[in-house]
């Protein structure tokens, strides 16, 4: 919990979805169910890492997906990246960038196909070195007849990373973003689409 307040430190409450993560028995297949809280040690043993990822918290309330009968499947496809924290010694170490390579290690043997997260506008040259796309939206192509899913984070932005071929950020004409392409089988952007201000046309 210590180390969990340095990653969001303006954040009044950083420990209330912390607590309800670690609450959860350690079960598979992840180390909390679907979450995954790996920590980083010294040579001493002494925590100075840590990091909590899961299901995101936006697909869950999207309305958009409310009903959705492959919710399931997402929440087993696309992991959020919810905090990373360093304690403030140990930072520029490359303790964070290889507790995130291990989460994405970890989920990518496990199946997942698309690791996320959200951040400062200021951190998106350190998550682009990761192979993170930043961008103030997303889009998603979801399987005929569901509609495209958009969500948008409003002053932070959205850093996505593919974990597997064949899922793909597609470049679509006139798309303010570009769309999580095969997210899900019948959910690949075919290469002639374009974006009409409220779905795919092709």
């Amino acid at each position: 919990m210590d180390l969990i307040r340095h990653a969001d430190p303006e954040n009044p409450s950083p420990f209330h979805p912390a607590r309800l993560i670690l609450g959860m028995p350690p079960e598979p297949p992840l180390s909390h169910q679907l979450h995954l809280c790996p920590i980083a040690e010294d040579r001493q043993g002494k925590a100075v890492g840590a990091l909590m990822a899961g299901p995101p918290d936006w697909l869950v309330a999207h309305p958009g997906l409310q009903h959705f009968p492959l919710m399931l499947d997402l929440l087993h496809r696309i992991t959020m990246i919810h905090g990373v924290a360093v304690a403030p010694g140990h930072r520029r170490r490359g303790v964070g960038r290889a507790l995130i390579r291990r989460a994405e290690q970890r989920y990518r043997e496990l199946g997942w196909t698309l690791s996320m997260l959200v951040h400062a506008p200021s951190l998106a040259p350190f998550y682009e070195r990761l192979g993170y796309t930043s961008h103030p939206a997303l889009l998603m192509n979801l399987p005929s007849p569901h509609p495209l899913i958009g969500q948008d984070f409003r002053d932070v932005l959205t850093a996505l990373k593919p974990l597997t071929d064949g899922v793909r950020l597609a470049d679509v004409a006139f798309a303010p973003t570009p769309v999580i392409s095969g997210i899900l089988p019948g959910s690949q952007v075919p290469e002639l689409a374009w974006f009409d201000g409220a779905g795919l046309c092709y």
